[in-house]
């Protein structure tokens, strides 16, 4: 038996068939050109003096273009195919990022960002859409921890890339674009394997948002605590008296959570009820900001709940992914995979501003009870789903 022969059968077993291992591959190129540009347009913004809250509303741009983008995510691929619509949009996104160098007229760069976001946004529904698709239902959590895990990974990577090229020229910025034209080259090599559905979805586009809402609203509560703890952790660490040094760790250790559970998650959730994974996620993620508020006499100790608390809110998102195939297929599921999207971009622009206006009142105590709050109401929502779901067929 050749090597191909054997690593073939071995990637079977797992369910990671050729249009799964395509999406995936292009969402890590993707992962990793998005968390480039958002760093490297604030950066590159500040240095030509422009101010915080201008270059805030420029990033939280992206956030806004998800919202408005991704409710037509479906009725696009129905039209073009999974596929060919990727193939098309992510070169049409990595020709408006050098522009982000060029133009200095931040009117301009608004449209610009808007429309890249637009791009990048339905591009993320429709390769989730597909891994979800082609993956056997019994190996859906654990391809969905795979994809997770590698697009951490690709995201963390793209910082990395700044700190080599630098930002004295566009050299970053067309490296971006260079990124999302490789990402096209799998997609498009298993276009044969796309899948695309003839079927109009069932529903309107909001009607799956409450459809499955412990999965719709446990990625509105990741999102929500995954972009404040990357904008808040470090200052929350200043403002409990840390060296400066220990600010980036807290992040790093809810980051490194988030790797280094998916996989694990993914594979207990093929074996028992996703929903009671989701429940378990969302106290972990509640009790844990109890624990966080009461463990910041030591660093170390609260860096270690960050760990933990950041694996079982990511497990929200992952687990999360894999229930949406579970209850639906065809152009419902693309529906329900861009509604999923939608609050996922819905948690980024709600969680900053509860937790900024939380910890501009409690400083020392507003991340924790903010995030905490959330987690809380989560967990009743999806406690209620588990009982009533409990007569009903997964």
């Amino acid at each position: 038996m050749s090597f191909s022969t054997a690593l073939g059968g071995r990637l079977a077993a797992l369910g990671l068939t050729r249009g799964a291992i395509a999406a995936i591959s292009t969402m890590i190129a993707v992962g990793t050109a998005i968390s480039l540009l958002s760093p490297l347009v604030a950066l590159t913004l500040s240095g030509r003096g422009v101010s915080e809250r201008t270059i805030g509303f420029l990033v939280a741009t992206l956030a806004l273009s998800a919202l408005f983008s991704t409710p037509y995510a479906p009725r696009i691929a129905h039209r073009f195919g999974t596929a060919r619509t990727i193939s098309y949009l992510l070169p049409a996104a990595a020709c408006l990022i050098p522009f982000a160098w060029y133009v200095t007229a931040l009117p301009i760069l608004f449209v610009l960002l808007f429309v890249y976001g637009m791009c990048v946004s339905i591009c993320f529904a429709l390769s989730e859409f597909w891994i979800n698709a082609v993956t056997p239902h019994h190996r859906r959590g654990i391809v969905m921890g795979i994809y997770a895990t590698c697009l951490s990974i690709g995201f963390a990577f793209g910082p990395v890339l700044i700190s080599i090229t630098g930002l004295s020229s566009p050299l970053p910025f067309f490296l971006g674009s260079a990124l999302f034209v490789i990402a096209v080259i799998p997609t498009w090599l298993a276009r044969d394997v796309s899948p695309d559905f003839s079927e109009k979805p069932s529903g309107s586009f909001f009607s799956f948002i409450f459809a499955v809402p412990i999965a719709t609203f446990g990625v509105l509560v990741f999102a929500m605590a995954e972009s404040s703890g990357f904008a808040f952790l470090p200052l929350w660490g200043q403002h409990l008296g840390y060296a400066p040094a220990i600010f980036p760790l807290l992040a790093s250790a809810m980051t490194l959570g988030n790797v280094v559970f998916q996989i694990p998650l993914g594979l207990v959730a093929d074996k028992i009820d996703k929903r009671l994974i989701l429940l378990v996620c969302g106290v972990v993620g509640c009790i844990g900001m109890v624990i966080a508020s009461a463990a910041t006499a030591n660093w170390l100790v609260l860096a270690a709940v960050l760990f933990l608390w950041g694996g079982a809110s990511a497990g929200l998102y992952t687990v999360g992914l894999a229930h949406l195939a579970a209850r639906f297929s065809g152009g419902d599921l693309a529906s329900a995979n861009s509604a999923f999207v939608f609050c996922y971009a819905l948690g980024m622009l709600i969680g900053p501003v509860m937790v900024g206006d939380a910890m501009n009142r409690m400083p020392t105590t507003g991340f924790p009870i903010a995030i905490g709050a959330a987690f809380g109401a989560y967990c009743i929502i999806a406690a209620a789903r588990l009982v009533r779901s409990r007569t009903e067929t997964p």
